[in-house]
């Protein structure tokens, strides 16, 4: 007899309230399956794969799912290369850094097929995804932030749409969250603290130009997310193309606006997996 359903963390909450009700739904890097069981049981989602790189989370996921009564399928798969176009609307990457997650984007052309929409939950690189994904022509549809186990996090879904434009100048680093929420400002407090960091070392390293445009995204957010006013002209600061805010300092929106470039965002270092069978179903 299945046992009564659990209730998921808020980070995997997040990522739940992201994926499409309908959507058949691949989970990348499932570990011990618990989303897309969650997705089946609740019948938010008909079908699902749950996909890892290591067959022993695929195990514990095989447990889980004869333990609450889920029929999902298990891949053994490094990232998305065992899965095609035709076995999953909805693609769920969380708990991996952004740089991971970007190049899996970027080595799947099938991403961009009408229909297809991601939901990302970076464990690090933020910035360096939604710049790198906004490179590709991804748009992010909508983005949500929580707090868990005294961290904050932020996911977001998104589809390809060719692209849009001039980056805005807040994109990297905080993508389309809308500020008024505590989770959101203790997020903004967080990305204010890594481009001080970045601005103190691109100064320290004689990097005047990059210093200068770290800075100007520093007190833009500052202004946007936190509500530091900076005394000068008014106007309108825009968070994305569709969405302006009022605002009392004039930055420039957009990485070409004003003769400013986007500040150049630090890489990270991420953990890649290695080895294993690529698309065998266990």
């Amino acid at each position: 007899m299945a046992r009564p359903l659990f209730q998921l963390g808020p980070r995997l909450s997040l990522c739940a309230s992201l994926v499409r009700e309908g959507a058949a739904v691949a989970d990348i890097g499932t570990d011990h399956g618990y989303l897309p069981i969650w997705l089946l049981k609740t019948g938010r989602c008909p079908r699902a794969i749950a996909a890892d790189i290591n067959a022993s989370p695929l195990e514990a996921a095989r447990r889980n799912a004869a333990r609450y009564g889920a029929k999902m399928r298990l891949l053994l798969s490094d990232g998305l290369q065992g899965l095609g176009p035709g076995d999953a609307e909805d693609i769920v990457i969380a708990g991996m850094g952004g740089e991971l997650i970007l190049r899996m984007a970027g080595e799947t052309p099938w991403l961009r097929n009408p229909g297809k929409r991601l939901v990302l939950q970076p464990m690090s690189c933020g910035p360096q995804l939604r710049a790198g994904l906004w490179g590709l022509g991804f748009s992010i549809l909508e983005e949500r932030a929580c707090l868990d186990s005294g961290k904050v996090y932020a996911a977001f879904s998104a589809e390809f749409t060719g692209g849009d434009g001039p980056m805005p100048l807040l994109y990297p680093y905080m993508g389309r969250l809308e500020p008024g929420s505590p989770a959101v400002r203790l997020y903004a407090e967080k990305q204010v603290r890594i481009l001080e960091n970045q601005r103190k070392g691109a100064a320290h390293l004689g990097e005047t130009a990059r210093a200068e445009a770290l800075g100007d995204a520093m007190e833009a957010l500052r202004e946007a997310y936190l509500g530091e006013s900076i005394e000068e002209e008014k106007g309108t600061y825009c968070l994305w193309p569709d969405k302006e805010i009022k605002k009392s300092a004039a930055f420039p929106w957009s990485n070409r606006q004003g003769g400013k470039e986007l500040p150049r965002l630090a890489r990270g270092k991420n953990r890649t997996g290695t080895g294993g069978a690529y698309g065998t179903d266990l």
